[in-house]
Parts: structure tokens; C-alpha cells; sequence
């Protein structure tokens, strides 16, 4: 008998010992934030906006260039609050077909024509130049000064010309007056949109710009516009085009002949019913925004789009290396009335790279707990990559936890490196909720004080268990 209580009394031991042993986790496996997790998820929010995007290299809106040109992943998630958090401007796309109005192909069967070729234009008072609108998008510059200036071009013929639709994309620097572009046909007859009118509604159909600034685009089918001149009184084949007036534009997209409108994404938008639905951006003004990236045009697959700027989260939770995540989870005699204490150590920074830029940033943190259940909660700025452990410039924030999102800096600068360390009392089902969070986590994990009884249902006791029974077995069963 006294052999068997020492038997027993050391296997308790060993389960206890055993339980109390800290695990350390990691967030590229080990640490779990969906569902209900309590695990601490600091944020670094901000605006970051990619210079060159590219839809070839890229399948998301927060990949960029690396300062070795290589293809990279932010360590960042859109902002889930945003319907439509992503933003460009139309006459920063530079894709496929952009500048292949007239569609003329020569005999190695490549485009020997384009209306945004300075050259093929014949002036009377403006004067027409090659621009671009965002670097490597070429563009044609209009300049009139005067209501009796003007450009044509006429390098082309659509056959059915009433089906093309009339397409532009502008940026409009200066204008004054109601400048005008005109397509018209063989026998004279035109129709007409205004280039600028600063009495129009913004949604007048038959008006690119009420007021100056970038990406202004307008899409109308030539015969749905009223048909003018001294021809026959119908718009046939459409054979030049003329822009008249004083304005200073730069074209990125000049077309007549497509027979579609081109797509520029997609956008949430509330109903009258107050249901978000998804509506297909076709006539953007300025600076936009969409949900994703999937809505363009099938012509802007691979486009590359400059002064793309995503609403960013660069959450713990998006941490890519395990180096700048620590989280273990122990029993700790001072909180007995909670099953286990929860460590975590972050280490979170805005990336550098010449690629990207950022504004509107701020460092934040949303408890997911009572303010009263995080008793350490510290910061330290600049750090690097310094341990964990040997970091000594910790502020402590915890005054700063309740129930509502704590500002931890509201002036992040890229490139600063941020550590947060928390310790906050966990119940055994947070912590299990942590684990299978994570997928299943890093390994074996002490869930807390469970207990030598808890310890020995689970896998690691019921293995230490039969392994004990077994050599129990041979010292009282007389197994040799």
C-alpha cells in the first residue's frame, strides 16, 4: 500500500509540475484571433498607398514592389469597417488598349494609330502636346485658350459609327466656358459632349467635368446623343473628332469606336431598402473608391495602377514572423480565482520601401475584455528587432484599458518599430479558445491551474497515465 501511495503521489507531482509549464506560442501558427478569441490584437491603422500597383504581378490590393523589385505582401488586412476601401483615380490605369483608338492594324497586325498621338493632330489656336497622367501613362494634352481654338483628328473610320461609344478620361487643369469634344460623321452631321460646365449637375449625362481636377470620365453611345450639323440628320460613319474651347486637359482615354462602356471596378452601395449592393463603376470623377480588385474591365487584368491606397490594418494578427510574436500561458499564485495568466508580446511596424507612402496612421487597440482583466499592459517605441526581454524602455499603459478602443500613438511614423507586452487572466476555455483558434496551435499548451485532474484528461496526462499505469502494472502485478 505505502508503495502504492508513493506511486500516486508522484505521478500527482508530475502531472502538477507538468501543467504549470509555459508554452510558448506563435502567431504564424500557435496564436488564434478569430471567433471569440481574447487573445490582444493591437492595430496599426493607415492609409497606405502602393505607387505602382500591378495586376499582372499581383493578386491583392496590398502587394507592392520591395526595394528589389520583387513582388511583396504587406503584413496587413483591409479595414473590414469599409465597404470600399481601396482608392485610385481612372486616369492613373494605364492598361491594355488604352491608346488603341483607331483600331489600324499594319502588316505585323500592331496598331499603326492613336487619337493620343500629338502628331497626327491638326490645330487652329490651341495647341496639343504629349503628357503623361501618372508616370508611364502617356497622355495627349489639349491646351485652347480661347472659345475659337481647337484640334481635330482624323486618322480613322468606324463603320456603324452611331454604335461606338464615346469614352474619355481626363484630367482638366484649367477651363473656362463650355468646351466641347465633337465625333462627326461623313456628311457632317456630330454630336457633342461638354468638356467642362461649371452650372452642370454632376450627373449630366452629356458633361465630363462641372469643376477642374483628375480622373474625370464620361462614357455615352454616340447614338443616344443628339445628332447636329448640316448633314442628313443621321449620325453614320464616323470619320474625325474635334475638341474645341479653352481648357487645359490631359487625355488618357480618348475612344469612339468601342462598343461598350469600360468598367472601373465595383462599389458597395446602400439602397433605398438600406441593403448594400454591388454597382459597376462606369463614369468615376475624381478619386474613387471600390470594394476589391475583381470588378474591372476584362482589358485591365494585368493593368498597372499608380497611387493605389488601401484603408490598412497591420494587425498582430497579420504578423508574418514568428520572431515578432510571444505569447506563453502559466498558473500565477496571485490571481487564484482565474485559471491562467495570459503573456503576449508583440512587435509591430509600418514597412519601408520606396514604394509606399502613408497617411491618416494611428497605433490602436480594441479590448475584447473587461478593462479590469489586462493587469499589465506596457508600450515601448523604437525598439528594432531587440528581444523581447531585453527591451528596457517599457511605458505602462494599463490605466489607458476599459471598455472602449485605447489610442496607443496617433503618430506612427513607417519604419518605427512598436513593442506591446500584456499580461491578462484567462479562463481555461480562453485559453482553449486561443488554441483551436489558431487551428490547433503550436504544440501541447498549458491551459492554466486545470488542475492535476484536468491535466490528466487530456492527451499529454492520458499518455503520461498509461505510460505510469504500465510500470504500475509490472512493480504490483509482478510483471517482470
Amino acid at each position: 500500500m505505502n508503495i502504492k501511495k508513493t506511486g500516486l503521489a508522484a505521478l500527482i507531482a508530475l502531472a502538477v509540475l507538468s501543467s504549470m509549464v509555459a508554452t510558448p506560442v506563435v502567431a504564424v501558427g500557435g496564436i488564434g484571433w478569430g471567433g471569440d478569441s481574447a487573445a490582444p490584437n493591437p492595430t496599426l491603422n493607415a492609409d497606405v498607398t502602393v505607387d505602382e500597383w500591378n495586376g499582372a504581378d499581383f493578386s491583392g490590393p496590398l502587394q507592392y514592389y520591395d526595394d528589389a523589385g520583387e513582388a511583396a505582401q504587406l503584413p496587413a488586412s483591409l479595414n473590414e469597417s469599409n465597404d470600399n476601401p481601396i482608392t485610385l483615380t481612372a486616369t492613373d490605369i494605364d492598361f491594355e488598349q488604352r491608346d488603341e483608338f483607331p483600331r489600324k492594324s499594319d502588316e505585323d497586325g500592331d496598331n499603326d494609330a492613336s487619337a493620343l498621338d500629338a502628331s497626327e493632330w491638326t490645330t487652329s489656336g490651341a495647341t496639343v502636346s504629349s503628357t503623361t497622367t501618372a508616370p508611364s501613362v502617356d497622355a495627349l494634352n489639349y491646351a485652347g485658350s480661347a472659345s475659337s481654338d481647337s484640334a481635330t483628328y482624323s486618322n480613322f473610320t468606324v463603320v456603324d459609327g452611331e454604335k461606338g461609344y464615346l469614352t474619355i478620361a481626363a484630367d482638366i487643369s484649367s477651363a473656362s466656358g463650355t468646351p466641347t469634344l465633337q465625333v462627326t460623321d461623313a456628311d457632317g452631321d456630330y454630336v457633342e459632349i461638354v468638356l467642362y460646365d461649371s452650372t452642370a449637375a454632376a450627373s449630366d449625362d452629356t458633361v465630363l467635368a462641372n469643376a477642374t481636377g483628375e480622373g474625370m470620365v464620361l462614357q455615352e453611345q454616340i447614338g443616344d446623343l443628339p445628332v447636329q450639323g448640316g448633314g442628313d440628320g443621321t449620325f453614320d460613319t464616323a470619320e474625325d473628332v474635334t475638341i474645341s474651347g479653352d481648357v487645359d486637359a490631359d487625355i488618357s482615354v480618348l475612344d469612339a469606336e468601342r462598343t461598350r462602356e469600360l468598367e472601373f471596378g465595383e462599389q458597395l452601395v446602400e439602397n433605398d431598402d438600406e441593403e448594400l449592393e454591388t454597382v459597376t463603376i462606369t463614369e468615376p470623377r475624381g478619386a474613387y473608391s471600390v470594394t476589391n480588385m475583381d470588378g474591372f474591365d476584362e482589358v485591365m487584368a494585368d493593368a498597372t495602377i499608380h497611387g493605389l491606397t488601401a484603408d490598412a490594418m497591420f494587425q498582430a494578427s497579420d504578423l508574418q514572423d514568428a520572431d515578432n510574436v510571444n505569447a506563453e500561458f502559466t498558473q500565477d499564485n496571485d490571481y487564484p480565482q482565474w485559471d491562467a495568466l495570459g503573456q503576449f508580446d508583440y512587435r509591430l511596424q509600418l514597412p519601408t520601401a520606396f514604394d509606399l507612402s502613408y497617411a491618416d496612421t494611428e497605433f490602436v487597440d480594441d479590448p475584447t475584455l473587461p478593462g479590469e482583466r489586462y493587469k499589465t499592459v506596457e508600450l515601448a517605441e523604437g525598439v528594432g528587432d531587440t528581444e523581447f526581454s531585453e527591451i528596457d524602455s517599457w511605458t505602462d499603459v494599463t490605466s489607458s484599458y476599459g471598455s472602449a478602443e485605447v489610442t496607443l500613438d496617433s503618430t506612427v511614423s513607417s519604419g518605427t518599430t512598436y513593442a506591446v507586452s500584456y499580461d491578462l487572466v484567462l479562463t481555461n476555455g480562453e485559453v482553449s479558445t486561443i488554441e483551436s483558434a489558431a487551428g490547433g496551435g503550436a504544440g501541447p499548451m498549458s491551459s492554466g491551474n486545470g488542475g492535476p485532474i484536468d491535466f490528466l484528461l487530456s492527451l499529454p496526462g492520458i499518455i503520461l497515465s498509461g505510460i505510469t499505469g504500465l510500470v504500475g502494472f509490472k512493480i504490483f502485478g509482478g510483471g517482470s
